[in-house]
């Protein structure tokens, strides 16, 4: 197949058009104006300039494909909610618009377990209502989904929705890395209990799912949670973490209220001094309630399962980050 991405250039980009390659697929990459080539090109993907916040940019780049992998978003700490539309709403339209241009009705969507509202303590299917909360990020992620569902409905698009929760592996600079500087500070601190178990996938589980989506019809319409039913508490997998790194695990405990409390104030902190928080309310949220992300549905239709373990994956991508210790001599 040929296959358009956008996004492409991110670690999970580069993880799938590695997989895409493997597979014999050939891929076309849309990378900004200012954003280098030489990754995607060294994965063997085709690049090609263009913006899905400008829809005129797109006009023609997906023609004569059979498929279009939709990466690109916005996400982190200090998004703004006109910045979140713009490239997760917006940008998502105007991709859909291109590859119906094109004559391409296949397109994968990644989206993300943020548009549910981060309600804990229940089981969550893909059934499970959508929820807006004001965050700009899980927001315009529903945004995004609903601007793909007026397309099909009008009978355009064959479209499928994966909402994978945290994607970790090598070349991950928002998720791992973070944690691993606080860990190695001394001053991180379990949130709650640390019995909640950990909502992580790896980027190659990722690459592997996408792999299966496009070979597969009975695909096409469905939404689909992805994460790695198998990963343990969050005390264990700090301990992992620091394993890794070769430091002292953290022993100390907060509470998940106390926890957001101190997380406001690094964020008003970090207004003043424009440097990031340690601790954002967001990720308290994510890290110190048990949350229930259901995947029975992908590994039922398509025969999914994680393959990666959690200890050799978070080992390998401590060391590709640059935080493993250094070899005993």
């Amino acid at each position: 197949m040929k296959i358009f991405l956008t996004g492409a250039s991110g670690f999970i980009g580069l993880t799938l058009l590695d997989f895409l390659r493997r597979e014999g697929h050939q891929t076309t990459s849309l990378l900004l104006p200012e954003e280098q080539a030489e990754t995607v090109e060294a994965a063997g993907s085709r690049a090609v300039r263009g913006d899905i916040t400008r829809a005129r940019s797109l006009h023609g780049l997906m023609d004569g494909h059979d498929a279009v992998i939709h990466l690109a978003g916005a996400v982190g700490y200090g998004l703004s909610m006109r910045k979140a539309l713009l490239i997760n709403r917006d940008g998502t339209r105007n991709t859909a618009a291109a590859a119906v241009s094109a004559g391409v009705r296949r397109l994968i969507h990644f989206s993300s377990v943020s548009v549910y509202g981060r309600v804990p303590d229940v089981p969550i299917r893909e059934e499970f209502p959508r929820k807006k909360t004001g965050d700009p990020y899980g927001d315009t992620k529903i945004d995004a989904e609903t601007a793909l569902e007026e397309y099909a409905a009008r009978g355009k698009l064959d479209y499928t929705v994966l909402r994978p929760t945290v994607i970790y592996g090598p070349g991950d600079r928002l998720f791992l890395p973070k944690l691993a500087e606080n860990i190695r500070s001394g001053r991180a601190r379990v949130i709650g209990t640390g019995e909640n178990t950990v909502d992580l996938i790896h980027v190659d589980d990722i690459a592997r799912c996408v792999t299966l989506l496009l070979k597969n019809a009975c695909s096409i319409g469905e939404t689909y949670n992805v994460t790695n039913p198998d990963n343990p508490p969050w005390a264990e997998f700090v301990s992992i973490v620091a394993g890794a790194m070769g430091v002292p695990a953290p022993r100390g405990r907060i509470s998940f209220g106390a926890a957001l409390t101190v997380a406001g104030a690094m964020e008003a902190v970090s207004k003043i001094t424009g440097r990031p928080p340690r601790l954002t309310r967001y990720a308290v949220r994510v890290v110190g309630r048990q949350y229930y992300y259901i995947t029975g549905k992908i590994r039922d239709q398509l025969g999914f399962e994680p393959s990666v373990d959690l200890k050799e994956g978070i080992w390998k991508a401590i060391a590709a980050a640059g935080y493993a210790p250094p070899p005993k001599r």
